[in-house]
């Protein structure tokens, strides 16, 4: 009988943060996928959940790259792939984790779907994810009443800010390091500069929260930083 695979989120840093559902899986598995954008860098997701994880578990990592080399991600994927195939045939339960959560964004649920339609049994356990996070860390509420929300991946990639900005109540920017400068000016430009809030590193030990966005600079940012807009105010 094949094993069954978990996609796990396992929050945005704080190892606390992580679910009681999530770590009872994670203790219960017998093989754990790790996501790694490189093999010679550590695992984000593996330092979040390392404590949890015991010396005993079958740790396997899966090599995702940050490319746009087609071909360099198609035998990503497809050595991925097989490397979980293989221990679900061997009846092994996997779970492969995820920042934040599996749902969201996550490189996880391309997994899922080629499982799932291949008629493995799966489960997605849900996570808390980084701009929730980001959120009560910075004392703020993303959606009040019927206030309306808009949660922009990759903000450097956005051609239509503007749009955006007129048309939704919180705006939540992720990975917006990249692209601060600009983004600093249009907000500005639209009065809504004070309306801004930033986090880096949510739920790590070196986290910034930060209200005066002309007191940061992109070159200080992480990957992980993300900016919430809120029309009605974020102090």
């Amino acid at each position: 009988m094949a094993g069954k695979l978990y996609g796990v989120g396992i929050g945005p840093g704080d190892p606390e943060l992580i679910t009681i559902k999530a770590k009872n899986i994670l203790e219960k598995v017998d093989c754990i996928a790790i996501p790694k954008t490189s093999s010679d860098k550590s695992s984000t997701a593996l330092s979040i959940a390392g404590g949890i994880i015991g010396e005993e578990k079958d740790i396997f990592e899966l090599l995702f790259p940050m490319s746009y080399n087609e071909k360099l991600l198609e035998d990503s994927w497809s050595s991925a792939i097989g490397q979980i195939r293989n221990k679900l045939d061997e009846g092994k339960d996997v779970a492969f984790i995820t920042l934040g959560d599996p749902t969201v964004y996550s490189t996880y649920m391309y997994i899922h779907k080629v499982f799932k339609n291949e008629g493995y049994e799966t489960e997605i356990i849900p996570g808390i994810t980084s701009f929730c996070a980001s959120a009560a860390k910075a004392g703020i509420s993303l959606g009040e009443n019927r206030e309306t929300i808009a949660v922009i991946p990759s903000a450097y990639e956005c051609n239509n800010m503007d749009e955006i900005l007129d048309n939704f109540d919180s705006i939540v920017l992720m990975k917006v390091a990249r692209s601060l400068p600009e983004l600093k000016k249009k907000l500005k430009d639209k009065g809504l500069l004070s309306n801004a809030v930033l986090v880096s590193k949510c739920g790590f030990d070196d986290e910034v929260v930060e209200y005066d966005l002309d007191k940061i600079n992109s070159d200080s940012l992480s990957y992980f930083t993300t900016m919430i807009i809120k029309k009605s105010g974020v102090v």
